[in-house]
C-alpha cells in the first residue's frame, strides 16, 4: 500500500526517448497519468488538455462550423481529445515535426484511439506552404497552432509570411488559435506577437489560462 501511494504521489519515468529534434524526451507517471516533459516543461496531459477545453469551448460557443482542422504542432494530442468531444465530425490533419513524440503520443496517451486524424511527420511551416501552392487546396474551418521546441515557438509561426499563408488555407470564417507561453519573458514576447497578428487577421480575441495564453485570431 505504502509503494502504491508512493507512485501515486510522487512522479517517475516511464520511458525516455532520444531525439535529434527535441533532446531528451520523458514519459513520466504523475498521480496515475503520464506527462510529457521536453526541456523541462510538461507538453502534454494535465493541465494541457484543459487549456485546450477552453479553446474549443469558447469556438463551440460561436456557433461556427467546424468541418476541417489542422493542428501544428501535435504533441501528444491533447487538443484531438477536445476537437473530436465537441466536434465529433470534424476531420483533423496533425502535423508533429518529431517522430519520437509522435511515437509517445501512441503508446502512451491514447492518440491511436482517436478518430479522424491524419498524421504527417514533418515541418509544420514547409506543410503550411505546401497546402497553399496546391491548386484544389483542402480549407481549413480551424487551425490550431501549438508548436514548441521546449520553451521556444521556432520563428517561422510567428512571422508576417506565415500569418498570410494560415489565410489562404482558412475558410471565410475560419479562425486560427496559438498557445503561447505567458510567464516571465513569455509575456513581453506575447504582446509583440499580437501585435504582428493584428496586421494580418480582421479581430484578434485571448483568454488567459494558468501559464498560457490563448490567441485567436478570426479572418
Amino acid at each position: 500500500m505504502r509503494q502504491w501511494l508512493k507512485n501515486f504521489l510522487i512522479p517517475y519515468p516511464i520511458k525516455q526517448y532520444r531525439s535529434p529534434i527535441n533532446g531528451l524526451i520523458e514519459v513520466i507517471m504523475t498521480f496515475n497519468q503520464p506527462r510529457l516533459i521536453i526541456d523541462g516543461i510538461v507538453q502534454s496531459g494535465g493541465l494541457l488538455r484543459k487549456i485546450w477545453e477552453k479553446a474549443i469551448k469558447i469556438i463551440k460557443k460561436t456557433d461556427h462550423k467546424i468541418n476541417q482542422v489542422l493542428i501544428i504542432g501535435l504533441g501528444c494530442g491533447d487538443c484531438t481529445f477536445q476537437v473530436q468531444k465537441f466536434f465529433p465530425d470534424a476531420q483533423m490533419t496533425g502535423v508533429e515535426i518529431d517522430a519520437k513524440v509522435v511515437e509517445a503520443a501512441e503508446c502512451y496517451f491514447n492518440l491511436a484511439t482517436v478518430k479522424n486524424l491524419k498524421i504527417a511527420v514533418e515541418e509544420g511551416g514547409k506543410f503550411v506552404e505546401k497546402l497553399t501552392l496546391r491548386k484544389n487546396k483542402t480549407k481549413f474551418d480551424l487551425v490550431i497552432i501549438d508548436a514548441y521546441l521546449g520553451k521556444i515557438m521556432p520563428r517561422q509561426f510567428r512571422t508576417k509570411k506565415f500569418f498570410i499563408n494560415l489565410t489562404k488555407i482558412l475558410t471565410h470564417n475560419g479562425v486560427v488559435v496559438y498557445n503561447h507561453l505567458f510567464f516571465g519573458e513569455h509575456k513581453q514576447k506575447a504582446k509583440y506577437f499580437i501585435k504582428e497578428m493584428e496586421k494580418v487577421f480582421g479581430r484578434i480575441t485571448l483568454a488567459r489560462t494558468a501559464s498560457n495564453l490563448l490567441i485567436f485570431g478570426w479572418f
